[in-house]
């Protein structure tokens, strides 16, 4: 055989294995649809009710305001008024949507001490976290147990442990929080300052956020080929081999 005929058998295997790895991740999610959407989307509803619950319980006090902004108001003025895209992009990322949070009237009109901001382009990167950690739980139940228990449960362990981690990865530089002590813009690493981390080592910590970002989706990712291989190489499937044909 050629070299050029082998080159195109590779590229025919390749597809084949995108082509079948597709086939399953979208068949999964058709079969478990209810189970995927629902926690795309509640993963982030989750998520925002938890620092909400964790703000309270750290500081004592219920949120005593809410503020909606007119999101697309303010996106349609940052368009009109910034003559550079390099520049309008950063500004509109940074667009709040509506801010949740203590007001302390004890100092004139009032200072908010903390609160919790809701921004859409990091609303849909929690959107996206959940839709990677729906996909893992879709393949799971999608896949019918087989192999030893003590394979089934290695394998649940591995996903538990690589969902949760890459989700708490990927969620965490995406949370937006603001403390008045930390004197700087809602962020992740504001989060860390509340739960107990001294303020300074917090803020050294925020360039890391997009590495950290990153791999928590990259593990979330692999959790997911993970679980695609091992509904591939079941028993049932290994085992299978083609008949020989019958002598005449």
């Amino acid at each position: 055989m050629s070299v050029l005929a082998v080159h195109h058998a590779q590229l025919g295997v390749t597809a084949v294995r995108s082509e079948s790895l597709a086939s399953s991740v979208f068949g999964a999610i058709a079969r478990q649809r209810r189970l995927f959407l629902s926690i795309t989307f509640g993963f982030p509803v989750f998520l925002y009710l938890l620092l909400l619950g964790i703000l309270v319980a750290r500081f004592g006090e219920f949120p005593n305001y809410v503020t909606p902004y007119n999101w697309l108001s303010g996106v349609a003025r940052i368009i009109a008024s910034t003559g550079s895209v390099s520049d309008m992009v950063p500004i509109i990322l940074n667009e709040w949507l509506l801010e949740i949070g203590y007001m302390n009237y004890a100092y004139g009109r009032g200072v908010s001490e903390w609160s919790l901001l809701i921004i859409p382009h990091k609303f849909a990167i929690m959107t996206l976290i959940g839709a990677l950690v729906g996909l893992n739980f879709a393949l799971v139940a999608d896949q019918t147990p087989a192999g030893s228990p003590f394979q089934q449960s290695v394998r649940s362990i591995r996903c538990g442990l690589m969902t949760s981690i890459g989700a708490l990865c990927a969620s965490l530089t995406g949370i937006t929080l603001f403390w008045v002590v930390c004197h700087s813009s809602p962020s992740w690493v504001v989060s860390l300052a509340i739960l107990g981390v001294e303020v300074s080592t917090s803020l050294a910590l925020e360039p890391v956020g997009p590495v950290v970002a990153a791999a928590g989706l990259a593990m979330l990712a692999m959790s997911a080929l993970l679980i695609v291989r091992d509904g591939r190489s079941t028993p049932e499937s290994a085992s299978w081999q083609p008949k020989e044909p019958a002598p005449c």
